[in-house]
């Protein structure tokens, strides 16, 4: 059996996160979720993810600034932000943040699962199977 595609999910609705997670988990994705950008931190120290599913306002630091700090350790991992907000699709250099791509809210579940396949698909190939877990 191949290794499960693991993402971390960072969103804090409650509700969003279930959702999400529930749709990924019955394409194959193993998904750890997190509430806050610390939450996230943390998570990536415990483990290695194949991507990276971050909402862009969160209750301690933003989504943009968590990429920031992910992106000190970790420049390669695919990276795909949440957005409720247009006017932030259009403010923010994706290539400077290292973004695979912005997904503005409502997604649908077509959407997400497409958008993740697409970010994950060479890099899952590349460094699976994770070890040292």
């Amino acid at each position: 059996m191949t290794e499960n595609r693991r993402v971390l999910l960072v969103d804090d609705e409650e509700s969003l996160l279930n959702s999400f997670s529930s749709i990924l988990e019955a394409e194959g994705f193993e998904v750890t979720m997190a509430q806050t950008s610390k939450e996230a931190l943390q998570k990536t120290m415990e483990q290695k993810f194949h991507l990276y599913l971050i909402d862009i306002l969160l209750p301690d630091i933003n989504g943009d600034e968590l990429v920031q700090i992910i992106r000190k350790f970790d420049k390669n991992t695919p990276i795909i932000l949440i957005t409720g907000y247009s006017s932030f699709q259009d403010s923010i250099n994706l290539l400077d943040l290292g973004i695979h791509e912005i997904l503005l809210k409502p997604i649908s579940p077509k959407e997400l699962i497409q958008a993740c396949e697409e970010a994950i698909s060479p890099n899952f190939l590349a460094t699976s199977p994770i070890k040292g877990d």
